[in-house]
C-alpha cells in the first residue's frame, strides 16, 4: 500500500458538509493501482471524486487530524476543474510552543515554520547493515526552538540546498514531520518518502516571516551556526590516519585514555557471558528496580524492552589475546541479523543456554578495532576493552599493514568526543546543546518586536492590491 499525501489530502470529496471547511483529508492509491493513477493524479490540480471508500483514520503517520480517510478504487473516477478556495501549498502550519507542548509521541504529523539556526555536522549510523546519513537542524521562531533530526535522502538534499543559499539564516518549512518525546524533550524526525522541506518558499507566512528576520539586528548578514558534536571520522580517516596503533600487550599496559587502533583475529566467544541485554527505547541499559525494568535515562518504570547485543569476545594478534566488547551496531553489521529475530529463533536461545548460531560468524574474523580507554569506564568493562568501532575491509587492512611497525606516540594525539565513547544505537544519543549558536531568546524578542508592525503593514498592502 501507497499512501499518497501531497495535494490528495485537498481534494473536495463529494457533497460532506466537511469538505467546504478548508479541511485536509488522508488518501490512499493501494499499490496494485498505482499504475493506473500515476499518469491522472498531478500534484498541484484539483480534482472532484467519485466512486471511494470513506473509512476511520488509522496509522502511526497520519497526516491530517481528519477523523476519516480515502481509498481509491479501479472505479475510482477523477475530474479536474478550478477551485480558488483550496490552497495549493496544503500547509497547515502549527508554532513551535504547540510541538514543545508535548509530553509523548504523536501519531499525528505536522507542518512548520522558522528560521533556521543552528546545524550539525553530517553524521552516519548503522541500521539493518547499512549506512544512513543524519543531519540535526534547529529551527526557531517567536515560541522558541526545537530540533529536526533528519535521516537518509532528505539529507542530500539539505546539504545541496544550503550551498545554494546567498547568505543569511534561511526561513525553512518542513511539511509531514513526526513529534518525538526523546529522553524528557521533544524532537521532530523526517518520514522516508515523505516529509519535505522548503527553503524561504513564496507562500505567504514564510515572506512575512522573512520580512521580520531582515529587521532584525545584523540577521541578514548571520550565516547558520555548527552546532553538536563535530562529524564522525571516515572509516579510512578512523583506522588510518587519526590514532596511534597499537599491539594488545601495549594496549594492557598503557595507562593513557583515547582511541587506538588494534588488529586481530577473533578467537571466539567468551563462553558463559550474556550476548544481549535489555534496553529502553532510548538506548539506555535496563535494570531491574522493585521486580520490573527501569529505565534510568528516562526515569522510570519501563514495561516493552529492546533487547540488544553485547558480546565479549577472545583477540588474539599471534602474540597476546585479550577480551573485546562489542557493541549492538558492530555486532549488526558482522553478523547481518537484529538481536530481536535471535532471540525468537528458539527458547535455548532466549533462555541464554547457548549463544545463537548467527554469532558463530564473527569467529575467525581478522579485522581492525578501534578501542575507547577510558579510567572511568562502566564497571561492566573491567577486564575487557569496549570497542567502538570496527572494520573488515581488506584494502584497509592490507594498507594498516604496510605502514610499518606499530608505535606508540610519546603523548596522547587526540581525545575523543563523549559520542565516541558512548556509540550511539537509539533514534539519537544525544544532541549537544552547547557551542557558539544563535541566542534563541534574543531572536524570540526580536521576532516579538516586529510581529505587530508586520502584520499590519502586511495587511495594507493586501488592501491596496
Amino acid at each position: 500500500m501507497v499512501d499518497a499525501y501531497s495535494n490528495l489530502s485537498d481534494v473536495r470529496v463529494g457533497n460532506f458538509p466537511w469538505c467546504l471547511k478548508g479541511c485536509k483529508i488522508h488518501a490512499t492509491v493501494r499499490r496494485h493501482l498505482i499504475p493506473l493513477f500515476k499518469a491522472v493524479i498531478i500534484e498541484g490540480e484539483v480534482y472532484t471524486l467519485s466512486a471511494f471508500s470513506v473509512v476511520d483514520a488509522y496509522g502511526l503517520c497520519r497526516p491530517t487530524r481528519h477523523p476519516c480517510r480515502l481509498f481509491f478504487h479501479s472505479t475510482t473516477i477523477l475530474e479536474k476543474m478550478v477551485c480558488r478556495a483550496i490552497k495549493m501549498n496544503g500547509l497547515s502550519l502549527v508554532d513551535i510552543g504547540q510541538i514543545n507542548s508535548h509530553s509523548c509521541d504523536s501519531n499525528y504529523l505536522v507542518d512548520f515554520m522558522g528560521v533556521m539556526t543552528g546545524i550539525s555536522s553530517q553524521n552516519e549510523f548503522l541500521k539493518d547493515g547499512q549506512r544512513v546519513k543524519m543531519i540535526v537542524v534547529e529551527i526557531s521562531d517567536h515560541r522558541g526552538f526545537c530540533h529536526v533530526v533528519l535521516f537518509g535522502e532528505i539529507v542530500d538534499y539539505l546539504v545541496q540546498m544550503m550551498t545554494t543559499l546567498d547568505g543569511g539564516l534561511p526561513v525553512v518549512v518542513i511539511q509531514f514531520a513526526k513529534i518525538r518525546f526523546f529522553r524528557g524533550r521533544v524532537l521532530l524526525q523526517n518520514i522516508q518518502n515523505l516529509t519535505r522541506m522548503l527553503f524561504n518558499p513564496p507562500v505567504d507566512e514564510s515572506v512575512l516571516l522573512g520580512r521580520r528576520l531582515s529587521k532584525m539586528r545584523g540577521g541578514p548578514a548571520m550565516t547558520v551556526p555548527l552546532i553538536g558534536p563535530p562529524v564522525k571520522p571516515s572509516v579510512v580517516d578512523d583506522f588510518l590516519r587519526l590514532y596511534p596503533k597499537k599491539t594488545i600487550a601495549e594496549l594492557k599496559s598503557t595507562s593513557d585514555d583515547g582511541p587506538f587502533i588494534v588488529s586481530g583475529v577473533v578467537d571466539g566467544l567468551v563462553i558463559g557471558e550474556d550476548w544481549w541485554y535489555p534496553s529502553c527505547r532510548c538506548s539506555k541499559r535496563l535494570i531491574i528496580n522493585a521486580g520490573y525494568y527501569y529505565c534510568r535515562g528516562c526515569s522510570k518504570h519501563v514495561f516493552e524492552f529492546v533487547p540488544r547485543f553485547r558480546v565479549k569476545i577472545h583477540v588474539t594478534d599471534g602474540i597476546d589475546d585479550a577480551m573485546f566488547v562489542l557493541s549492538d551496531d558492530d555486532v549488526r553489521y558482522l553478523t547481518r541479523t537484529k538481536c530481536s529475530i535471535q532471540l525468537s529463533s528458539s527458547k535455548q536461545v532466549l533462555e541464554g543456554i547457548n549463544p545463537p548460531s548467527a554469532l558463530m560468524k564473527i569467529e575467525g574474523l581478522k579485522l581492525l578495532f578501534k578501542i575507547v580507554m577510558v579510567s572511568s569506564l562502566n564497571p561492566i568493562y573491567k577486564g575487557a576493552f569496549k570497542v567502538s568501532r570496527v572494520c573488515l575491509d581488506p584494502d584497509i587492512f592490507n594498507a594498516f599493514s604496510l605502514k610499518g611497525t606499530r608505535h606508540t606516540p610519546a603523548k596522547q594525539v587526540y581525545r575523543p568526543v563523549m559520542s565516541e565513547v558512548v556509540y550511539p544505537s537509539g533514534l539519537i544519543e544525544e544532541i549537544n546543546q552547547h557551542g557558539e549558536y544563535l541566542s534563541n531568546k534574543r531572536l524570540a524578542g526580536s521576532f516579538d518586536n516586529t510581529l505587530g508592525e508586520e502584520i499590519a503593514d502586511h495587511h495594507k498592502r493586501s488592501r491596496d492590491c
